[in-house]
């Protein structure tokens, strides 16, 4: 064999070896979105399966599922049937379990303005409705006599919950489903993906970081900042997501339960945590708290971080733990 035959002989074993690799080595990826958990949910999987977009239907199934027990508006479902049932007693779920251990953390945390049974007096602000109306102030302190987590009882076995009171899982649900949901992404050996559904979102597998934006709360169509998370959690809580105006004053969502209204001068708190049942409640009990205070308990956690903005001299202003530098943390005020 001559010098040219055994070139040639080279060339045509790295082009095969070349297609062996890319053949062994290659990646699907399919990215997915469905109106679920009253949003737009977006579900992005890389797998060596060509069948990855059945995988995403399959953790979009997940999802629906923990829906239909948390959906505190569908009458049949878990927490709904707790709310409305006239009984006191009642055996635990697991997930049930989980949920009220962190929503407990919280409110601890918060000395109670933040309290998973603000329910009734949440109810009393109707922020869906098409003409919106602050709530007598009578009312809501009569609702108030109905909210205190002290209250609620609970161990794996069974739970306590006095006649009359309610429970909401409203700012942790949505986190605890996208943690679940991640990890059966992983346990079916999904190699990145990530889970997007706008106030809370969760990452996984990626080589590369992918670019996370806040969004800036008095400019829709614009951020207010930037980081890169990966195998990371993120929830977003803001006065802008649900609200309503009056004569120039503000009424959003996120409300005290020491005094059942809006909770005042804080624009937005993002959480970066493992995390998403935890990054998802952490960012509305910090917002239920004053902003130095609140960024000295996220000081205290480990693998945590997070940025608040609030109003100061009719500024924007923020604060944020060290930790968000070694993100890549870039901000536009």
């Amino acid at each position: 064999m001559n010098r040219k035959e055994i070139f040639s002989l080279i060339i045509l074993i790295l082009v095969v070896s070349y297609g062996a690799y890319k053949y062994l080595t290659r990646e699907y990826t399919e990215v997915r979105s469905k109106y679920i958990l009253d949003t737009i949910v977006e579900i992005s999987a890389t797998s060596k399966s060509k069948n990855v977009s059945s995988e995403i239907e399959k953790t979009f199934n997940l999802i629906q599922d923990f829906e239909s027990k948390f959906n505190e508006y569908n009458p049949e479902s878990l927490l709904a049937m707790i709310n409305s049932s006239e009984e006191e007693h009642f055996d635990m779920d697991p997930d049930l379990y989980e949920l009220l251990v962190i929503a407990d953390s919280l409110w601890q945390m918060t000395g109670g303005s933040f309290d998973p049974t603000i329910k009734p007096v949440w109810d009393l602000w109707n922020f869906g409705a098409e003409e919106p109306a602050i709530p007598d102030s009578l009312l809501i302190l009569a609702e108030l006599e109905k909210v205190d987590f002290s209250r609620i009882k609970y161990n794996k076995e069974r739970l306590y919950k006095p006649r009359g009171m309610q429970i909401t899982f409203g700012a942790i649900a949505k986190g605890y489903i996208l943690d679940k949901a991640r990890e059966y992404m992983i346990e079916r050996h999904l190699l990145k993906g990530f889970i997007n559904s706008r106030s809370s979102m969760t990452f996984f597998g990626y080589k590369i970081s992918p670019l996370v934006y806040i969004q800036h709360p008095r400019k829709d169509d614009d951020s207010i900042a930037s980081f890169k998370v990966n195998n990371l959690s993120i929830g977003t809580s803001g006065d802008y997501q649900q609200y309503f105006e009056l004569d120039g004053e503000r009424y959003h969502h996120i409300l005290d339960a020491h005094t059942g209204l809006p909770v005042q001068n804080i624009f937005s708190v993002t959480v970066v945590s493992e995390k998403a049942a935890w990054a998802d409640g952490l960012c509305t009990a910090l917002f239920t708290m004053d902003p130095q205070e609140a960024l000295e308990k996220v000081r205290a956690m480990p693998n945590t971080n997070t940025v608040i903005y609030y109003l100061q001299d009719d500024a924007i202003f923020s604060l944020k733990t060290e930790g968000m530098k070694s993100l890549h943390f870039n901000e536009n005020l």
